[in-house]
C-alpha cells in the first residue's frame, strides 16, 4: 500500500495531466499563456540552472505573458529530462568550434574541473534549441488553449 502511494506521487505523468488542468484554469487570454508556457519551457534548455524562474519570469512579464503559466512551462526542465537535454545541447554546441572531451565521468570534481569545456559548448548550443522549443510550444500552447476555449463556450 505505501508503495502504491509513493509510486503515485512519483508518477511524472499524473504531474503533467495536474499541470494541463491548471493551465487550462487560467482566466488569461490564450496568448498570454502560451508566453508563459513558452518562456518556461524555452529557459528549461539553457545550463543556467539556477536562473531558469529568473530569466523566466523577465521575458515572461516583458512580453506580457502569464507568469503562472510560466512557471508550469519550466516542468521541462526537471531530473529526468536535463541529462537528454543537456547533452543534446552539448552535442550541438561542439559544431560552433569548442573543444570536446575525449572522456566524461557523473561526479562533482570532473565538472569543476572541466568547467569551460563542459559549461561554454552546452550554453551556445541551447541558445537555438531554446528558440526552437519557445516558437513550438508558443504556438501548440496556443492551439490548444483556443481550441479548449472554444469548446467550454459551446457547453454554455
Amino acid at each position: 500500500m505505501l508503495k502504491k502511494k509513493i509510486l503515485k506521487k512519483l508518477n511524472i505523468l499524473r504531474l503533467f495531466k495536474h499541470t494541463k488542468h491548471k493551465i487550462y484554469k487560467l482566466k488569461d487570454p490564450p496568448e498570454s499563456i502560451s508566453i508563459g508556457l513558452a518562456w518556461g519551457a524555452a529557459v528549461s534548455f539553457t545550463p543556467l540552472l539556477g536562473l531558469h524562474i529568473i530569466i523566466c519570469f523577465l521575458g515572461t512579464y516583458l512580453m506580457k505573458g502569464n507568469l503562472l503559466a510560466a512557471a508550469a512551462g519550466t516542468i521541462v526542465g526537471n531530473p529526468w529530462t536535463f541529462p537528454i537535454i543537456f547533452y543534446f545541447c552539448y552535442k550541438l554546441g561542439l559544431i560552433f568550434g569548442f573543444e570536446g572531451l575525449e572522456s566524461f565521468q557523473m561526479n562533482t570534481n570532473f565538472f569543476l574541473e572541466n568547467f569551460e569545456k563542459v559549461f561554454f559548448p552546452t550554453l551556445f548550443g541551447s541558445i537555438p534549441v531554446s528558440i526552437l522549443v519557445w516558437i513550438i510550444t508558443y504556438k501548440l500552447g496556443k492551439s490548444l488553449l483556443i481550441k479548449r476555449y472554444k469548446n467550454v463556450k459551446k457547453e454554455y
